[in-house]
């Protein structure tokens, strides 16, 4: 009993670590959020009262005796916030947020997700350089319906290139697919043997069998490049991992509206596409059980998450703090800071309903 009991300590103790590593991963997607509007607003002087980790009572707070500026960290950790002077009323101070410049403040404003875009990318780089993606290998080859064609692939390949695009498939298994599907052929290039060569490959009706593990034998036919792929794992030089990194965050900022639009269609499930804090967390804890790769990888994806959702135009976000700048520099008048102050904290209040809703729709199945 007392063995049982040590282990299922041993169990608890291990998924509090996960859990207390998936809640700093999102504080510092968080941090690095809030300090882009903290820089941008300390370069164009804006006066800033608080900037703070974390919502709720204080845990530590520090205040500068230069600026008077609050430095913060609360309990609860759903979040944080950079707070200016003037960000929601009229304020006769010089430095207030509303009495700078529209065009300063939307930099302020946009500052926040520029830095989660940022980030995305510097760390998906290391990623790329200290793991790598993944390229596939070709497993089998089968034979042409037209004999005249010859089959170029061979066991082994790997394939790089098709047509020039990198045929990287971290978040894309089926990427090699979409680059060959529609051709009559396709140039790929390979790495067999150590070389590096290219292959002009058909693409045509092929046929073929295999036995599997279990001993069946399995037939395969279709049309495309005529072969079975596994995926192998290779390490990228830093300047093809640094422009990989900006075709891979924008790979996840269309996959992101793509998701809104199958939401909007009704072809994806609420439950499974969308969630809230918590289904963040329990998101990075899966990741976290799987070392330090799957950790910081979610993180580079998270961070491109915050910062597109950041600037989305709904009422709370810096995206529709952003519209309200716009609306007021073509009316050339401030707006009704009343109205906008009204505005933003319904929506903070729905979004908040909004999480909630997502997680338990999440955890509910």
């Amino acid at each position: 009993m007392m063995f049982l009991a040590a282990i299922s300590a041993a169990e608890v103790f291990k998924w509090i670590g996960y859990i207390i590593i998936a809640i700093f991963c999102l504080m510092f997607m968080i941090m690095i959020h809030e300090t882009g509007h903290y820089v941008a607003g300390k370069l164009f002087h804006f006066k800033i009262l608080e900037y703070s980790i974390g919502f709720g009572p204080k845990i530590f707070q520090r205040v500068s005796k230069t600026t008077g500026e609050k430095f913060s960290i609360r309990w609860i950790p759903l979040g944080g916030y950079c707070q200016f002077e003037g960000e929601d009323e009229d304020n006769p101070s010089e430095d207030a947020f509303n009495n700078k410049p529209v065009w300063q403040r939307i930099i302020v404003l946009f500052a926040g997700a520029f830095m989660n875009l940022l980030s995305a990318i510097l760390f998906i780089t290391i990623f790329f350089v200290a793991f790598g993606d993944f390229v596939p290998q070709v497993a089998r080859t089968y034979d042409y319906v037209d004999e005249s064609y010859e089959q170029q692939f061979e066991v082994g390949d790997i394939i790089y290139q098709i047509d020039g695009e990198y045929v990287y498939s971290l978040t894309n298994p089926a990427k090699l697919r979409t680059l060959y599907t529609g051709k009559d052929s396709v140039v790929a290039t390979v790495e067999r043997n150590g070389e590096i060569i290219e292959l002009v490959v058909p693409i045509k009706d092929y046929y073929g069998t295999y036995v599997d593990e279990q001993g069946n034998v399995v037939e395969m036919s279709g049309t495309g490049v005529g072969i079975s792929a596994r995926y192998y794992e290779t390490k990228l030089p830093f300047f093809r991992a640094f422009t990989h990194a900006f075709e891979f965050t924008w790979d996840e900022i269309c996959l992101i509206f793509k998701t809104f639009v199958s939401l909007f269609k009704g072809t994806a499930k609420v439950s499974e596409s969308m969630g809230g804090t918590i289904t963040a967390i329990s998101a990075l804890t899966e990741l976290a059980k799987n070392g330090f790769a799957a950790v910081m990888f979610g993180v580079c994806v998270l961070s491109a998450s915050v910062g597109v959702m950041n600037l989305l135009p709904f009422p709370a976000l810096d995206g529709c703090r952003i519209i309200f700048c716009i609306v007021e520099w073509i009316r050339r008048k401030p707006n009704n800071r009343k109205v906008e102050a009204i505005i933003n904290l319904c929506g903070l209040a729905f979004l908040i309903l909004m999480a909630i809703t997502f997680d338990l729709l999440h955890f509910l199945g």
